[in-house]
């Protein structure tokens, strides 16, 4: 008995090719699956970031034009008595909206305004400014594009819209007051 053990014992050492190549496989399909929603999650993430920072920065408009009747020009206005430091967009790493783009800072929101309503825009996870002009002839206040925002009625351009998938184009916005 003992003999006969030892034998089996000695043929199973390792896995075969076929148990190997299974196993391979089964490692693939599950990072197929996994890989494309860790990205959507990093996207959704960004967005939700991007919204926060534009509602930080507009609540710092509002505080301003509180004290000075009118919105201000640049970020110079606002940083130190409004809000610290002026965010960065995460969409905008490329440097594709500068201060001379209508930024707000470099590397920061597009900051369009009148004298009675604003706009900030990132540039949504295309990375490209889609909005650069935009229509102030339909207010909005509150966010355009993303999971809960608007796709129409403020501005002219392109909306993020996330049910067209992560890497659609179009950009993200709030608008005030």
């Amino acid at each position: 008995m003992q003999k006969m053990m030892k034998k089996v014992w000695q043929r199973r050492r390792g896995f075969t090719l076929i148990e190997l190549l299974i196993v391979v496989a089964i490692i693939g399909i599950l990072a197929g699956i996994a890989i494309p929603n860790f990205m959507g999650a990093r996207t959704k993430a960004k967005v939700s970031r991007a919204f926060a920072d534009m509602r930080s920065i507009g609540n710092a408009l509002e505080m301003y034009y509180i004290d000075n009747t009118e919105y201000p020009d640049t970020s110079a206005d606002l940083v130190d008595n409004y809000i610290t430091s002026i965010p960065k967009d995460p969409f905008n790493s490329n440097g594709s909206r500068g201060s001379s783009e209508g930024a707000i800072a470099d590397n920061s929101y597009g900051y369009f305004y009148t004298t009675n309503a604003w706009l900030l825009v990132s540039n949504g996870p295309d990375s490209t400014p889609d909005v650069t002009s935009p229509d102030f002839t339909n207010k909005v206040s509150g966010l355009l594009g993303g999971p809960d925002g608007v796709y129409s009625g403020f501005g002219s351009g392109d909306w993020y819209n996330p049910a067209s998938g992560t890497t659609s184009s179009g950009d993200l916005g709030v608008g005030g007051p």
